[in-house]
């Protein structure tokens, strides 16, 4: 354990699906920094995108809705942070990709679900974390999911359509740009270059002290699987939403997007927002990686007010 200044104490965990009992999932949680009086009695769960994990959220969100009366906690996707690597059960080697959609979704709902009835829970999904957000809460609403999810926030998510459509427009608009991330996430390039890596998930080269730039690239490289089948997904789409289904008990979801995305594009923000039946919070002089980039209180404290607004 360990204490982070003006948060709460912080441990670390592991979680097994009971669907499958040959993962566990890394957990990194932090009590509210508040005493009884200032406690909001609501469970934030932080959910990674691709090549991140856990960590991604430890030095800044965590302790920021730590001292806003918050417990949080994040989760490690299998194949992600210190999580379990998938073994293909057919060679016993490493599996190609971590799983598919639904795998995910079902491993993060089964957490929710442990987290009991009583607990107050809102779900936080960033990126390709935010589509298997997504997959929970349309489980959730329509597959009698975990009953206690009272709210999401889809953080610069992949829509409910997937990233194909995105990867043709952002290509049509800056082809450079387009063929640059393309490359460098078919070959893992960004991993060995901290500027591309910056081009990718932050405002460009420059936005990060070298030292922070090192240490999140560092983070990157540990990642060895793919978190899914890319070809493979649109099987899986589009994702059921409140504007889709026919019925269901969906709570309600917060929209937010990052100026200076490189990744998610306006359209595909307000295809997320539309599909949700809200409006999009879009923040300014912020990159892909709203968590770890500078500014990230501003993402963070829309978190916080848009779960505060909610739900205490």
């Amino acid at each position: 354990m360990q204490v982070i200044a003006d948060g709460g104490v912080v441990a670390s965990s592991t979680f097994t699906p009971p669907h499958d009992k040959t993962i566990k999932l890394e957990i990194i949680s932090q009590k509210s920094a508040n005493d009884d009086a200032g406690r909001t009695g609501v469970q934030i769960v932080l959910v990674h995108g691709s090549y991140h994990g856990a960590w991604c959220w430890k030095d800044t969100f965590m302790p920021y809705l730590s001292a806003r009366g918050f417990d949080v906690c994040a989760l490690s996707l299998r194949g992600h942070g210190t999580s379990t690597v998938p073994v293909d059960e057919e060679t016993g080697e490493r599996a190609k990709v971590a799983g598919s959609l639904q795998t995910h979704a079902d491993d993060v709902r089964t957490f929710l679900e442990s987290l009991g009835d009583d607990k107050q829970v809102v779900v936080v999904g960033h990126s390709f974390g935010g589509l298997i957000v997504q997959q929970v809460l349309a489980d959730q609403s329509t597959n009698g999911g975990p009953s206690n999810v009272v709210g999401a926030v889809l953080a610069c998510s992949v829509p409910p359509s997937g990233n194909q459509a995105m990867v043709g427009r952002i290509f049509k608009a800056a082809p450079w740009l387009s063929v640059k991330i393309t490359y460098a996430m078919i070959t893992d390039a960004f991993k060995k270059d901290a500027n591309l890596m910056q081009d990718i998930f932050f405002r460009g080269p420059g936005s990060l002290p070298d030292t922070e730039s090192l240490r999140i690239l560092e983070r990157l490289q540990e990642v060895q699987i793919r978190m899914l089948d890319v070809a493979a997904l649109p099987n899986d789409l589009p994702v059921k939403t409140p504007k889709s289904a026919a019925s269901g008990n969906w709570p309600p979801v917060l929209v937010l997007g990052a100026e200076q995305d490189s990744i998610v594009d306006s359209d595909g923000l307000r295809e997320t927002a539309d599909a949700f039946c809200t409006a999009p919070l879009t923040l300014a002089g912020i990159g892909h990686d709203v968590m770890l980039d500078a500014g990230w209180e501003t993402a963070a404290e829309a978190t916080a007010d848009f779960i505060t607004k909610r739900t205490v």
